[in-house]
């Protein structure tokens, strides 16, 4: 069965059939107290709806730096100081202690007490990287020195 849309000429003896009151007297009123009531409750809405995407995006961002991985940068005079132990046992590894000048120790015996006088003072980032690169230089020209006093025999 279709029906049919209504027009103008077929609602008007729908709209006759229907009952005919009159509404009740407090009715007005009740309107316009539940509109006043949803008018008072639209801020305490926004506000929880703002308050709601406050939330979400905290939790977002909390969400974002636990998630990203950290990288293990170790300090530069952490590096510095690796570096200095691999070159101290190469050079040990070529200059046996017999044939190790004092010079040299006493240079090597300098900068690590500067090293640890600048340690126990609490010294910057800056001068401890600046000790260790001098101590670093120290050691490569000891290796080198060693390596050029080593004998070839062809």
């Amino acid at each position: 069965m279709r029906e049919q849309p209504l027009n103008d000429e077929t609602l008007h003896p729908v709209l006759a059939e229907l009952p005919v009151f009159e509404p009740d007297a407090e009715l007005w009123p009740r309107i316009v107290a539940a509109h006043a009531q949803s008018r008072a409750a639209r801020p305490r809405r926004r506000w929880l709806a703002g308050a709601g995407i406050a939330a979400a995006a905290a939790a977002v961002v909390i969400a974002a730096i636990v998630a990203v991985p950290r990288r293990n940068v170790e300090p530069p005079s952490l590096a510095a100081q690796r570096e200095s132990q691999a070159l101290e046992r190469e050079w040990q590894s070529l200059t046996p202690v017999s044939a190790r000048p004092a010079a040299d120790l006493a240079r090597l015996h300098v900068i690590d007490a500067a090293l640890q006088s600048a340690y126990d003072r609490g010294a910057q980032a800056d001068e401890l990287g600046s000790l260790w690169k001098e101590r670093n230089d120290a050691l490569r020209g000891l290796i080198l020195t060693a390596r050029a006093d080593t004998v070839t025999r062809i």
